[in-house]
């Protein structure tokens, strides 16, 4: 009677084990789920990959529907600061394993944080600040993009001069911290409009060719990819004709949780 009780105790047991783990897996599994822990709000960068537009876009459909700002696929009513975002964040989500990598084992998918420091006891992750930007392909429309620049940074002053450095080379910056640039791009990005009047996606995400430069804080990444972004920046091509780019942004409020 005691062996059977005890076999009936551990069935249940086992039974409810998996459960809990599905649900622990499904709520910590996925960052763009995730919730933060701190009591300052979480931004969230996510920057993903693409085959095809199809693809492209419903990922922006999901995104919108999780209340992400979009900055890239760009339209021309969403040229404003507020929705392209400043650069600055706390956590990003990188997928880039639907691409062709230069440097080994780096087409796939990176997470990291800013570092954590503690003030008057209350635990914040410190903001880390990305810039991207992309060449104009001045003979198509909508406007394409023949290389994408994205680039991370532990201090500000550094991510706004890589910022200016790519304005001046002929790079439309559309996410940074620098002000004037990013200004400067969307005055650039409405003379480039092929559809002055249609409101349409005028940079629709699509390229050739992206480099992303961790070197600056590649000791935030996974410990296996620390030396790689240490000794320089990762370049990706498409396995098909083009990577399809989303980049969005989302902030996490403690004090609303569900927004």
């Amino acid at each position: 009677m005691v062996l059977s009780l005890s076999k009936k105790k551990f069935t249940f047991l086992s039974g409810m084990i998996f459960p809990v783990l599905v649900i622990l897996f499904l709520t910590f599994g996925n960052s763009a789920f995730a919730q933060p822990v701190f009591t300052d709000k979480l931004d969230l960068g996510l920057t993903s990959f693409y085959p095809d537009a199809t693809s492209q876009q419903t990922k922006v459909n999901t995104l919108e529907k999780l209340n992400y700002n979009i900055s890239v696929p760009l339209s021309v009513k969403d040229l404003d600061p507020k929705k392209l975002g400043d650069g600055s964040f706390q956590s990003a989500d990188l997928d880039f394993s639907t691409t062709q990598p230069t440097v080994p084992d780096t087409n796939t998918r990176i997470s990291f944080t800013g570092p954590i420091t503690t003030t008057n006891g209350v635990a914040q992750t410190s903001k880390l600040y990305a810039v991207v930007a992309g060449k104009p392909k001045l003979s198509t429309c909508p406007v394409e993009v023949q290389e994408t620049q994205i680039a991370f940074f532990n201090q500000k002053d550094d991510a706004n001069a890589k910022a200016q450095s790519l304005s001046d080379e002929g790079y439309l910056v559309y996410v940074t911290t620098n002000a004037a640039v990013q200004k400067e791009a969307q005055t650039k990005i409405k003379e480039l409009n092929c559809k002055p009047n249609a409101q349409g996606i005028i940079v629709n995400g699509k390229t050739q060719r992206v480099t992303v430069d961790f070197t600056d804080i590649f000791n935030l990444l996974p410990q296996n990819l620390q030396n790689p972004a240490k000794n320089s920046p990762f370049v990706y091509s498409p396995k098909g004709d083009s990577i399809y780019l989303v980049n969005a942004r989302k902030e996490y409020d403690p004090s609303n949780p569900t927004k």
